[in-house]
């Protein structure tokens, strides 16, 4: 008996140390001390466009149909969109919108003309869904519409009068017209792609004659009102290095964004697949990592403060068609593996959120790596939308710097990394993991070591299935949602979890975030920032500590004084700002031209340089008590602007009140 016990003894230790051994080769260290860039909402926007069933059946079935519907919206879909909190939506394409005119699509629709659909199936398109259509989905959404130009066949004319027609309140034509159509107030949409994939279907252009054209477009997209366009420029498909850098040479800071498209290209069945094409596929998702590193970095060389976000604007997996389908409407099927593609993309561009600030996926509904499919009245929620019901969690969260050493998922002697991660915490305070395990026949451990954050509980969802080609259909719509997770332990700052094979985690980690203690004890105090007002003409931020100030006072809030006029100024804000409850705090600092932003001498925010209205984004860990803050600015000729606003888990995105602020008093 004795002998026994000791035997099982010895197997127990073993098998502990060989678990621990294992775990040790998977380790997540998340740093939530060096958070710092917040994750855009729009990183989850999505794409429509005017192909297959994207639009028709799929978004819009008009007034009259039996379908339920809200001025021609459909109700169901409308729905499940908003639960996913849809941030932006691409419209009207794709290739269609170099073919597009705008003014076809307004106005009594037996009156709109039709044309051809020469780039999706060579269909009718009567134009029922136009810009007003558009424009009410988006607002049945809570979503912000994107815009993509016609660059290719259309003219500098059409496309400022169609931005002048949605964005001006003035008296003019356009207003004019846009007012009969049944529309009083603009509508003040901000992003506009300036034409779309113009190295192929959008015009076949060269990179250095795509810039010149794009310019020129920008030079008469007009803003109207407070409303600021964000303009983004055609950027690279794939890999095409030498795109982005004539493009990034040419544009300067007259574009907010550059689009990369970059498919996850198979020529194979949606769902009819085994392990080896489930890994080819997981393989060249992984691609995007590469794609963002290497894009990135070519515009670090000629935009080092990253004005300029990197748009993934078209992006999803691409297989053959289904049997019986109209070739030209791309419909596909959308199992398990697409929401591992979706989960490891998502996570991509959450820890590359200081670039890119923006993604759609391809499409919305009823094409490619869609997140609903339509069929009459039928609806079906595909596993990639579960992904989004899942990561909506990061959207506008602050991210968290996670280092991940795990390791390889091998097949037929090729190798990918098992295990794709990414980590935000939340205005609430709230800690999300989202997890994707790549392997498709294998659990895999994780240890999470968590620094500068303590645990006090844990929940978890999981989307997984038990074959890797399971998928939703209309006849079992429900084969695949996410359920509870619990395969997870935690003490203090570790959590050990069990990663289901083929599998998508979500952990909510909630706790206490240590936040170091920098604030100052002041004595003689009162409301109000130091101010100091200089003369000069520059291009970048100077060093106003060897310049001499023209001028000093106490302004009350962080704004340009308003006796300040004319041109070729700067100014420096200083003093301390006064924080009631320990927490993440969100800035933004926006401004025409050059301005940063520091807080207990970190640089929070750098917006420096010469350019128009541009908003960046900072994040910090503040304690309670008085902080030091400084902000420097400079205007340089033409438009002028600064404006900084704050926010956290105790309020939403507000300017600083003068409550808040205070400069040292002799």
């Amino acid at each position: 008996m004795k002998k026994k016990t000791l035997v099982a003894t010895i197997f127990l230790v073993l098998h502990l140390n060989s678990a621990f051994s294992q775990s040790k080769m998977n380790v997540a260290t998340i740093e939530a001390g060096k958070s710092k860039y917040q994750i855009s909402r729009y990183i989850y926007s999505h794409f429509s466009e005017h192909l297959g069933n994207c639009i028709y059946d799929g978004l819009w079935v008009g007034e009259n149909s039996p379908v339920p519907n809200i001025k021609g919206i459909r109700t169901d879909v409308a729905q499940a969109l908003k639960r996913i909190k849809v941030p932006a939506l691409r419209w009207p394409g794709g290739c269609f919108a170099d073919e597009y005119h705008w003014k076809d699509g307004i106005g009594p629709k037996n009156q709109r003309p039709k044309m051809i659909n020469t780039n999706w199936g060579g269909v009718t398109e009567n134009n029922s869904f136009g810009t007003h259509e558009f424009m009410e989905l988006c607002a049945q959404l809570g979503c912000e519409p994107y815009i993509s130009g016609n660059l290719g066949s259309g003219t500098v004319q059409e496309m400022s009068q169609w931005v002048e027609y949605l964005n001006s309140d003035n008296e003019s034509p356009m207003t004019g017209i846009r007012q009969s159509n049944g529309r009083e107030k603009s509508w003040g949409v901000k992003f506009w792609g300036v034409g779309n994939e113009s190295w192929g279907c959008g015009g076949r252009m060269k990179p250095g004659y795509y810039s010149d054209k794009a310019l020129n477009y920008s030079s008469f997209l007009k803003n109207y009102g407070d409303n600021q366009l964000k303009l983004i420029a055609v950027g690279p498909n794939g890999d095409d290095y030498k795109w982005t850098k004539e493009v990034m040479q040419e544009i300067g800071n007259k574009f907010w964004g550059i689009a990369l498209h970059y498919y996850t290209n198979h020529g194979a069945s949606a769902t009819n697949f085994k392990e080896d094409e489930w890994f080819k596929v997981l393989k060249s998702t992984l691609k995007m990592e590469e794609l963002i590193a290497n894009h990135s970095a070519i515009m670090d060389t000629y935009d080092a403060n990253k004005r300029i976000a990197l748009v993934v604007d078209e992006w999803g997996t691409w297989y053959n068609t289904e049997p019986g389908t109209n070739p030209g409407f791309l419909f596909q099927q959308n199992s398990l593996r697409d929401a591992l593609v979706a989960g490891i993309n998502l996570n991509i561009f959450n820890n590359h959120c200081d670039r890119v600030k923006m993604t759609a996926i391809a499409q919305i509904v009823n094409v490619l790596q869609s997140v609903i499919l339509t069929k009459g009245e039928k609806m079906v929620l595909t596993p990639t939308y579960y992904v989004y019901d899942l990561y909506k969690v990061h959207q506008d969260a602050t991210m968290v710097p996670t280092k991940l050493e795990c390791e390889n998922y091998i097949f037929k002697g090729e190798k990918i990394p098992a295990l794709n991660i990414s980590t935000s915490i939340d205005n609430n305070g709230k800690m999300h993991i989202s997890i994707c395990n790549l392997n498709a026949v294998k659990a895999v451990p994780l240890t999470c070591d968590l620094k500068g954050f303590s645990i006090s509980s844990i929940s978890g969802q999981l989307l997984t299935a038990s074959q890797i080609n399971s998928f939703n259909s209309f006849e079992n719509p429900e084969n695949l949602s996410v359920k509870l997770f619990s395969d997870f332990t935690y003490y203090k700052e570790k959590i050990n979890v069990q990663l289901p094979p083929h599998s998508v985690v979500m952990l909510e980690v909630l706790g206490n975030q240590t936040i170091p203690d920098k604030s100052i004890v002041l004595k003689n105090i009162a409301r109000g920032l130091n101010y100091k007002l200089f003369k000069g003409e520059w291009t970048k931020l100077p060093d106003f500590n060897s310049l001499n100030s023209v001028k000093e006072g106490i302004v009350s809030g962080m704004e340009i004084p308003s006796e300040i006029i004319g041109n070729n100024f700067g100014l420096e804000f200083y003093g301390y700002i006064k924080i009631d409850k320990a927490g993440m705090y969100n800035f933004k600092l926006t401004s025409d031209d050059g301005a940063k932003l520091f807080i207990d001498r970190e640089e929070i925010i750098d917006n420096d340089g010469s350019h128009a209205m541009i908003e960046q984004q900072g994040s910090t860990l503040l304690s309670k008590g008085f902080h030091l803050i400084r902000s420097t600015y400079f205007q340089h000729g033409g438009g002028s602007g600064y404006k900084l606003s704050y926010s956290s888990e105790y309020i939403d995105y507000q300017s600083l009140s003068e409550d808040l602020l205070y400069h040292s008093v002799n």
